[in-house]
Order: structure tokens, then C-alpha cells, then sequence
């Protein structure tokens, strides 16, 4: 992701942590190591839609849908895609476990890491990987495009993460090995499938559950 991306995840997962987050740009900054500019750029779309509010020493998010869906509309998901290919599985369980431990799952898997799954079945895994990770599961999967639908469909889709979150897989720090709710919102949004709509719907419902119950501490 971009460094845009990025400072919409920060705010979107400080807001689910705490609605009444007040957000500081030259903070975001220095936690995110980018400059105060490339912060400011980010959030004056959102003022302009309504989705922030600006006060003279910080700024606070006023519809936190709004800042999804704006996100996700300008997120460009498939630039990230830097391996992909068809792996012969019996469940897609295998394929997950077969994984290895240093990537994040998002997608389909991300959201049935997180929650049960009561949306659908799927078929495909998306995981995001650093460099090293990306070179194991090459190993473990190698390139194949003699799928039974066709040379150009893929059930293994592997996305390069951005320095934050390849440093968090790096550390083990995720929840449930997958990357945040407000990212796996956004991944969903931009999968074409009609399965990736169930998922998001549903993961819709908790992440409004979520920040109903989301106060200042």
C-alpha cells in the first residue's frame, strides 16, 4: 500500500479502537515515518467529504463509514499482487495451514481467522508477504497455470505489504495472523468476486458492532 493507505489504516484502526480518538498529524507521522505533508494530503479528502472534523491541534473522524468506503474506493488493491498461481488442494484449510508462519492473511481467510464463518464458502486465500516469505511459498507453490478453470484463474494470491504491516508479521504481532478488520474491509471491497460481497457485508455488521462499543478510555 501506499503511504496514503497507510494513514487511513492508522486512523480507521484508532477510531475502531476508540471513536473518540483525537488524531494529531504530526503523530500519525512520526509513528507511520512519513512526513506531516503526506499526512495532511491524506486526511483533506476526508474533510471535504465530511468524514473528519479539523481543530486547531488535532482532528477527529465524524463517519467512520464514510472513511472506509472512501478508502476502499481509492485503495489499488491488485498493484500489490506480486505472486500468484493455482495450488491442487483438497479443502482450502490445507492451503492455509500450509502457509508459512511469517505472512498475514487477508480476504476470505482473513476474515474466517477473525470470526466464524457464516458467509460462504471460497476457494481462494489471500495472504500478504515480506520478501523472504514471498520466496518460501514459491518453494512450496510453485508457478502452475493448468487450473480446472482455465489458465487464468488462481486460488493462491500473494500481496506485498507496506514497511508497517510487514514489520508487524515480521514480530508476530497480529491478531489471529491476519491483518486488521478496517485493511480486511477494504481487501474485500476490492475482490470482483460475488463471494467477496458476502464476507463483506457480514465483516460490515461486526465492524459496526465493534465501533458502537468503542469509547474513550
Amino acid at each position: 500500500m501506499n503511504k496514503t493507505n497507510m494513514v487511513y489504516r492508522y486512523v480507521a484502526e484508532s477510531v475502531l479502537a476508540n471513536r473518540k480518538a483525537r488524531l494529531v498529524v504530526r503523530g500519525i507521522a512520526k509513528e507511520l515515518g512519513i512526513s506531516p505533508d503526506t499526512v495532511s494530503n491524506a486526511i483533506a479528502p476526508l474533510k471535504r467529504i465530511g468524514a473528519v472534523s479539523m481543530y486547531r491541534r488535532h482532528f477527529e473522524v465524524v463517519a467512520f463509514k464514510k472513511l472506509l468506503v472512501f478508502w476502499a474506493v481509492n485503495r489499488k488493491f491488485e498493484r500489490d499482487i506480486t505472486y500468484a498461481t493455482y495450488v491442487h488442494i483438497k479443502s482450502v484449510e490445507e492451503l492455509e495451514n500450509y502457509m508459512p508462519d511469517e505472512i498475514a492473511f487477508t480476504g476470505f481467510s482473513g476474515y474466517c481467522k477473525n470470526f466464524q464463518n457464516n458467509a460462504s464458502d471460497y476457494g481462494e486465500v489471500y495472504v500478504y508477504a515480506g520478501e523472504s516469505s514471498i520466496i518460501e511459498i514459491k518453494k512450496r507453490f510453485p508457478k502452475n497455470t493448468n487450473s480446472p478453470m482455465g489458465g487464468t484463474y488462481n486460488n493462491l494470491i500473494v500481496l506485498r505489504p507496506d514497511k508497517i504491516l510487514e514489520k508487524k508479521i515480521e514480530t508476530h504481532a497480529l491478531d489471529n495472523s491476519s491483518v486488521s478488520l478496517p485493511q480486511l474491509y477494504v481487501d474485500l471491497w476490492n475482490n470482483r468476486s460475488w463471494m467477496a460481497y458476502e464476507f463483506m457485508k457480514k465483516l460490515e455488521e461486526k465492524i459496526d458492532d465493534i465501533y458502537e462499543k468503542a469509547i474513550l478510555e
